[in-house]
């Protein structure tokens, strides 16, 4: 059962994409969910908006139907122009006046608003319809932006104030609605101003807001006449102004802005000003993003779908997890394994894989049989090529010496020789230690070294973690044996050193001369050149590199290295197998 516990198993490979495709498809139905919602959100927004904004409008048509109709009957007076324009020398003729403008105040109709009527001459005369008297001058009434842009027009002209112009309103934020006054040859005997309480207008719309919705009433030259945000009102915002023009401009009823808000507007002609529904999508969705509560119910939920199909994929697997463990213990060749209840494609594999392994059973067995017959020969072959090359070179060694009337050197070159057969005929075809390897090497040096007369010198140096290591036998020797006849043809005389260390899992043997080298050309052909088996002037280095193929198949290396002029350096690396920790 262990490795259904490991992240590489079938379990888990099943698992993990299934727990991912699950996670990806929450994600994408959540995002889906939520682009879907936050749309329909914002377009019933919009909806609810603009209909809030088409129902302030028919209010407001109906506010500015009473207030022209108010004006209509004030300006119509025929005496009015004289009350506004002639001095009042006495208080006789200031009461009059008063009286004859509060019959005008009486005899207006009932409006749907809270307003009062503030009427105001050139003369100086001011009166208010409110229970408050005028807290501005006639002069200062005059010189207000409202009624300064009134005589620029002859509709009326409505403008906003934090606090009014009377003393009953002084407190309260108003709309004033004015209409100069103007005789026929156009000079201005007074005005008419209807002052709205904006809290009045304001209960239009104020209904109808939310906490992601606020609605005003704004100015063609940016002024907030009525706003739900009392703080603004009177204020002058020509960015929310530019935004209703665009809209006006292009037809649109709304405007996305950069700050993503949603900027709804109606031009109201009437009174050249915009209603203006500002919404911001940001708190709209606010109450959209599910609470603690649901979060935790969704994960748990989520909890017990992944632990459902954790199990459910674990016990289909089981079965199958017995073949694994069944197809892992066969260490040689495959056995049958007895057939798994379970799935009928699992008791399909398990038919399937009895029937394979009897099939391989018998034919793995023949084949490992007739492979290790094959190498067993091959390998003595290479070493019955070995042993006659050496015979030939070592007497050919002996004879030279004899010749050179030297037979003390000529006894030791054959007494070197006798030690040398004993220790390697009776293993041919075995590995031997790398102490019993070096001992064959210093035994050939001891052979090969007096035929040149002390001038060429050799020497074994072995790592002493290394010594206990096998390795095939007479492996180096021919190495040894090519330095020797062909590393000194020039130079003559030089040194041969061979290195044999341990690096962890990796026995290192090196071959190095000081001789004459080669050029790259003669390395090139060396590695070219076949290797034909019955020369036994070529056949060091061909052997060597076919032993080690056939000993250590893929974890060997065999490389020549040399300069010419300098030497030549032969690096074999094969496993360090059978290697005793050091004392």
């Amino acid at each position: 059962m262990k490795s259904l516990k490991s992240p590489k198993s079938i379990l888990y490979k099943l698992l993990i994409p299934i727990l991912t495709a699950t996670f990806l498809l929450l994600i994408f139905s959540a995002a889906t969910l939520s682009v879907i919602y936050a749309r329909q959100t914002e377009q019933s927004a919009i909806r609810s908006n603009l209909e809030i904004l088409r129902q302030t409008d028919a209010s407001m048509q109906v506010v500015h139907s009473h207030v022209s109709q108010i004006l209509a009957n004030i300006v119509q007076k025929p005496y009015l122009a004289d009350i506004l324009s002639e001095p009042m020398d006495n208080i006789q003729d200031e009461w009059r006046g008063r009286h004859q403008i509060g019959a005008l105040f009486s005899d207006n109709p009932y409006a749907m608003i809270d307003y009062e009527i503030l009427v105001f001459g050139a003369n100086g005369f001011a009166v208010s319809s409110g229970v408050g008297a005028p807290i501005l001058t006639s002069e200062e009434i005059m010189e207000l932006p409202v009624f300064k842009k009134s005589l620029e027009t002859s509709k009326i002209v409505y403008d906003s104030r934090i606090r009014g112009i009377s003393s009953s309103t002084a407190d309260s934020a108003v709309i004033l609605g004015c209409r100069s006054l103007t005789k026929q040859d156009g000079s201005v005997y007074g005005g008419v101003i209807i002052s709205i309480r904006e809290s009045s207008l304001r209960k239009f719309y104020q209904n109808f807001i939310n906490q992601s919705t606020s609605i005003l009433l704004l100015s063609s030259d940016g002024t907030v006449l009525s706003s739900n945000i009392l703080k603004d009102v009177g204020t002058h915002d020509t960015i929310l102004l530019e935004y209703a023009q665009i809209n006006r401009a292009e037809g649109d009823a709304y405007t996305r802005t950069e700050a993503k808000e949603l900027i709804l507007s109606q031009y109201i002609s009437y009174c050249d000003a915009y209603i203006i529904s500002r919404i911001t999508p940001a708190v709209l969705h606010r109450d959209f993003f599910p609470r603690i509560q649901t979060i935790a119910i969704i994960l748990l939920t989520l909890g017990i779908l992944l632990l459902s199909i954790f199990c459910i994929i674990r016990r289909n697997l089981l079965p199958l997890q017995k073949l694994a463990d069944h197809m892992a213990s066969v260490k040689d060749v495959p056995t049958p394994a007895a057939i798994i209840s379970g799935s009928a494609e699992l008791e399909m594999i398990t038919g399937s894989y009895n029937k394979m392994t009897d099939t391989l059973h018998k034919y793995l067995i023949e084949l490992n049989e007739i492979h290790e017959k094959q190498r067993q020969d091959e390998l003595a072959l290479l070493q019955m090529q070995i042993n006659p090359h050496f015979l030939y070179n070592t007497l050919d060694s002996v004879k030279h010496l004899i010749e050179m009337h030297n037979p003390f050197d000529a006894c030791q070159t054959i007494e070197a020789l006798i030690s040398l057969l004993r220790s390697t005929l009776q293993k041919t075809n075995m590995v031997v230690t790398v102490a019993e390897e070096v001992q064959n090497i210093r035994n050939y040096i001891s052979i090969i070294a007096p035929r040149y007369g002390g001038l060429i010198t050799a020497d074994v140096f072995a790592d002493p973690g290394c010594l206990t290591c096998k390795i095939p036998n007479l492996l180096l020797q021919p190495l040894v044996e090519n330095a020797f006849f062909h590393a000194f043809q020039s130079t003559k005389k030089g040194q041969v050193r061979i290195f044999l260390s341990r690096l962890g899992d990796e026995l290192t043997c090196e071959v190095i001369d000081n001789g004459d080298g080669m050029t790259e050309g003669q390395l090139a052909r060396i590695w070219e050149r076949p290797a034909p088996r019955q020369s036994v002037t070529s056949i060091g280095l061909a052997n060597i590199r076919e032993r080690l193929a056939l000993l250590y198949p893929g974890k060997n290396s065999f490389q020549i290295t040399s300069e010419h002029g300098y030497g030549t350096c032969v690096t074999i690396s094969l496993p360090a197998e059978g290697c005793l920790p050091p004392n």
